[in-house]
């Protein structure tokens, strides 16, 4: 299990309880092969409850660890795959003008803590609030599709 530590005027203090909130998190990431992430996306980033939980669970020890030389290296080395799903409320164009912020944390910025080897993949639906019943439909058939093709 990870050791959370916060920092008051200086001084480092483990929080006991922070750390049996987050351990079966913790144990559970140390031994998924896979993260799927599904959430809508607003206002470019990830939901609160989704950043919190990768705050509070993707700690020293489990995200990242420090070699005998003090540097930081990756964490989550046995992840092979990180697939993101979202909808998001914006047109495909307007997304990527504000740089999707969720997306990329997700792929590229965790994606580090795997030492680069995991594959992401990226599952969207855009422009969900003029969103057809046809086009939601067509949108679980292809995640349903995407995911039986990657396992």
């Amino acid at each position: 299990m990870a050791l959370v530590v916060q920092k008051f005027g200086g001084t480092s203090v483990a929080d006991p309880e922070r750390m049996r909130e987050v351990a079966d998190h913790v144990a559970r990431l140390q031994r998924a092969e896979w993260l799927v992430f599904v959430y809508p996306t607003w206002w470019s980033g990830l939901p609160a409850i989704l950043k919190g939980w990768l705050d509070r669970v993707l700690v020293p020890g489990v995200g990242f660890v420090f070699n005998a030389r003090g540097k930081v290296r990756p964490g989550l080395t046995h992840v092979r795959r990180i697939v993101g799903i979202s909808t998001y409320g914006s047109p495909w164009f307007f997304t990527k003008l504000i740089n999707d912020n969720g997306r990329r944390m997700l792929t590229r910025t965790l994606r580090v803590s795997t030492g680069l080897r995991a594959r992401p993949t990226w599952l969207a639906l855009y422009s969900m609030d003029s969103a057809s019943d046809e086009d939601r439909t067509a949108f679980l058939d292809e995640i349903e599709q995407r995911m039986t093709e990657l396992t």
